[in-house]
């Protein structure tokens, strides 16, 4: 049994090794759709900026359009001012030009802020679309080094898999089919060393008569809390 528990203890530290290796391989795609997400959201914010721009400039077409019919208006009228036959005729349409006049300088006001908004959304635009092409390229360097890594971290699983492979001939049947039930329900943790006559995995204080077993290593001995396989190590044992 104590030779089955050194190559359990074997097999664990590869099995550690794996656990960390292939959460740190899933975790990668998901980095990088964080970085994704990140792009999409400043594309969005691009795309808005441009949208606001050309509202202003629609906005500013209509209300040029407008000032030119106005004006067309106001000349009209005025060509007509020479028609009229009574003072009271051309006073009326005066006061009609004039408030044509005074609604014109307000729409030309409101025509030279639009100006000024669109000249100010241009430089937004601009600078959105500048975030958008570093957040671009900073996607793709993020891309190159995850794709790297996961590179990398496949042929380290690889290797330890193969490693492994060399180990399961030497495990007895009923142990390793114990040992690989407890490593699934325990996230890749089934071998721990008893640390202060307490469980090496879930701290839990441990009856005499368990450490005593583990001690004699004649059997394979569980922790009744957390069901991990308890070993003696000289180097745990009086932490």
């Amino acid at each position: 049994m104590a030779e089955q528990l050194e190559i359990l203890k074997r097999l664990q530290t590869i099995d550690a090794q794996l656990y960390r290796l292939r959460k740190e391989q899933q975790e990668k795609p998901r980095e990088l759709e964080r970085v994704q997400a990140q792009v999409a959201a400043q594309e969005e914010r691009g795309k808005a900026a441009g949208e606001r721009l050309k509202a202003l400039q629609m906005s500013q077409k209509a209300k040029e359009l407008e000032l030119q019919t106005r004006e067309g208006q106001v000349k009209k009228l005025q060509g007509q001012l020479f028609q009229l036959k009574t003072n009271k005729e051309y006073t009326v349409m005066q006061r009609e030009i004039d408030s044509l006049k005074t609604d014109n300088s307000l729409l030309e006001e409101e025509i030279l802020k639009t100006f000024d908004a669109i000249d100010q959304a241009g430089k937004e635009r601009q600078l959105e679309r500048a975030k958008v092409a570093q957040e671009q390229e900073r996607l793709a360097k993020e891309r190159q080094r995850i794709e790297g890594e996961l590179s990398a971290l496949g042929e380290r699983i690889a290797q330890l898999e193969r490693d492994r492979k060399t180990i399961l001939p030497d495990v007895p049947v009923e142990a390793l089919t114990t040992y690989e039930r407890i490593l699934q329900l325990r996230e890749g943790l089934a071998l721990v060393p008893i640390v202060n006559d307490a469980c090496g995995g879930c701290d839990r204080r441990l009856p005499p008569q368990v450490v005593n077993a583990v001690y004699l290593k004649a059997t394979l001995v569980t922790c009744e809390s957390c069901s991990r396989i308890l070993y003696f190590d000289e180097a745990h044992s009086k932490l």
